[in-house]
Order: C-alpha cells, then structure tokens, then sequence
C-alpha cells in the first residue's frame, strides 16, 4: 500500500505545480491564504525558499553523509555520531559485522530510522524491506522540498546512543535551535516523561519559555535549563553562519551533546505555530528571504 501511495504522489508531481500543491496544503494545515511572493510569516518564508531559492547548499546539507565534512569543519568531529557502515543495497547489511546496538537509517528522507536493542531479537527480512522502500522513495515527491530531489540514496548504520539513561522524570532529548542570520533565537526541545508522554518547550537563549508552542503542548512542571544548552548555542551559532534562516538539531542528555541535523524548510513550511501571530513575528527575524 505504502508504495503505491508514493506512486501516486509521484504522478501527481507532474500533474500538479509545486506552487499549488503547497498552496492548498498550506491552507489545509494552517488555515490561512499564503503570500509565496510576498511572504511575512515563517511559513510562508518557508515555502518561498521552497519555490524561489535553488542554492545547492541545501542539498549538500541536507544529505545525512555529505552534512558530516560541514559540521566536521564548523565544529569538530566529536560531536558527530559515529558510522558504523553504509551500503547502497539493504542485502549488504551483514549482521555478524554489527554490534548488539545500533541504528539503520537513510540519508536522503526522513521516517526510515530503524533500531536494534538486541540484535537476536532482531528482523532482519522486516529491517530490509522497510529500507528498500525507503531507497526508492524521494521525498521530493512527498513533500516538494526539492533539495531532497538530488541526494543519492544510501543506507547508513550508526552507533545507538542511548539518550534515556537517567533517573530524571522529565527528559530533555532532541533540542532544534531556530537560527536568523546565523544566531539563535529560540530553542525548541523535545521533553518525554517516565509515561511516555511528549512534549515540546520552547525557550529563547536566557531560558525563558516563550508564549507559543509548536505542535505538542508545554510540559506541566518546570524544566531546569540543560547542562549543556549554552554550548549548544554556541555550536549553533558556527553551524547557521552565513544562513538567513535555518534550524540546527542536537541530540542531548545530561552527559552528551551531539549534532543531528540542520533543516532548511521545517515541516515542509507547515510548522502549527500557537498562536498565529507568532508565525509572524518570527517571520520579521528573516529578512531577505534568499539564502
């Protein structure tokens, strides 16, 4: 079902302009009529980097392999996750050749991470036919980010990082830095409890928790401001230099920082920012709309 869902996002590709398809998705999502020519909002900014901007920059960035000789030179290489392996086909994956943890994943999409805990317990048939699809799918089609359009498709294995290792209730995990001009502004963090439940905090670089939210809603109780966030800003800083607009994630916990990726065109320009008029005001931090 899934791959017949693709083909048919593939066909509707050349059936549909981007321009439109983002438009009426746009709507759908946000409830508004967008300005892609004139754009005030940050999604509409969003969208018309989308449209307008063709820097291949992004497309070098956003490939998961290519990003690491960036970050490499930007910020070091210790706050790289480690590669295992990569492989073009799924059949080269060679358990015996993998430790008991690790992570599967592809380079050019989003949606295709796989984890083992225990690699007895593992299925492998099922891990392959997940990356299969994946290799076959570009998230062009999928989401008209066309800097995705180019990447060539490979599959990586990485080291597991093991994020939860702690006896705090509330777990800081993933922080997106939202960078204007190559500074930081706001620190969007991923929060899960000991329940399971998520949720999403959004700070500005003194650690105050800002009046909007960005799709999950803000935790119950008081976050203490991570060990790690004021480095955090500052590798940030060196990664979104020379950008008009871009978000840097991080992997966090009490003892490890560690570089993720940067995102160009967050949630395909449809961020659910609450309310509105913050789509606004963080739009005012993005002048010009180039680069």
């Amino acid at each position: 079902m899934k791959i017949l869902e693709y083909y048919f996002k593939q066909l509707r590709t050349l059936a549909q302009p981007d321009r439109v398809y983002l438009k009426n998705k746009f709507i759908r999502n946000l409830g508004y009529q967008p300005n892609f020519r004139h754009p005030m909002s940050l999604n509409e900014k969003i969208n018309a980097r989308m449209l307008f901007d063709r820097d291949p920059i992004y497309t070098r960035l956003a490939d998961k392999i290519s990003v690491r000789e960036y970050v490499k030179e930007k910020i070091g290489e210790k706050y790289l996750v480690k590669i295992l392996n990569t492989y073009r086909h799924p059949n080269e994956i060679e358990l015996n050749t993998l430790p008991n943890r690790f992570v599967l994943k592809c380079n050019h999409d989003s949606g295709s991470t796989i984890i083992c805990l225990d690699k007895s317990q593992f299925d492998l048939e099922m891990a392959k036919k997940k990356l299969n699809f994946h290799l076959k799918r570009n998230l062009y089609h999928v989401t008209r980010e066309w800097h995705y359009k180019n990447i060539s498709a490979q599959i990586i294995c990485e080291e597991y990082i093991d994020l939860f290792d702690t006896q705090c209730p509330m777990i800081p995990t993933t922080c997106r830095i939202h960078c204007f001009h190559g500074q930081p502004h706001y620190a969007e963090i991923d929060i899960s409890d000991t329940k399971g439940c998520e949720y999403i905090n959004v700070y500005d670089t003194q650690w105050q928790l800002q009046p909007f939210t960005l799709e999950d809603p803000n935790t119950p109780e008081y976050i203490e401001k991570p060990v790690q966030f004021d480095n955090m800003l500052t590798l940030a800083n060196k990664l979104a230099n020379g950008f008009a607009y871009c978000r840097v994630d991080f992997l966090m916990s009490e003892t490890t920082l560690l570089f993720s990726e940067m995102t160009f065109t967050p949630n395909a320009g449809r961020i659910p920012i609450k309310p509105k008029e913050w789509d606004y005001k963080l739009g005012e931090l993005w002048t010009p709309i180039a680069s």
